[in-house]
């Protein structure tokens, strides 16, 4: 058994399950996509940066209930697949997990977030201009 913690993230269409691992010791925690959305829609809370706090702070409390740790630093990058307020599919890649300078095995590092896509044909077809990405570094 590894000394090192590993997450690992299985992306759902309604659910995001996070599974932390450390010896013989293992985390499951679920993120319930439908609930979380239907309360930030109903508060008009911004889904977006809300989701990105539930997820960090969701994989920092599996890897604490493994590898008890003060500091847990994570990096990742989300894309869509147009701007923003018009994306229907938003990609996350998690980069790069650290406990207390602890470098994290990460597996299935993908998280797929899906809604509809009520884009017009031109709105699709011009989509490449608007694509946005960006990386994210915090420290929780």
């Amino acid at each position: 058994m590894s000394e090192t913690p590993i997450i690992k993230i299985k992306s759902e269409p309604e659910s995001i399950r996070i599974v932390a691992k450390r010896k013989g010791d293992v985390s499951i925690q679920t993120i319930n996509l439908r609930i979380i959305m239907a309360n930030l829609w109903w508060e008009g809370s911004p889904e977006l940066e809300t989701f990105f706090n539930i997820m960090e702070l969701t994989i920092k409390k599996a890897l604490n209930e493994v590898y008890p740790h003060d500091k847990m630093t994570i990096e990742y990058n989300y894309s869509a697949n147009d701007a923003i307020e018009d994306a229907s599919e938003i990609l996350v890649e998690i980069t790069d997990i650290k406990a207390d300078d602890l470098d994290i095995d990460i597996g299935g590092r993908f998280i797929t977030l899906d809604g509809t896509d009520s884009r017009g044909f031109f709105k699709k077809l011009t989509s490449f201009r608007r694509k946005f990405t960006e990386e994210v570094h915090k420290e929780i």
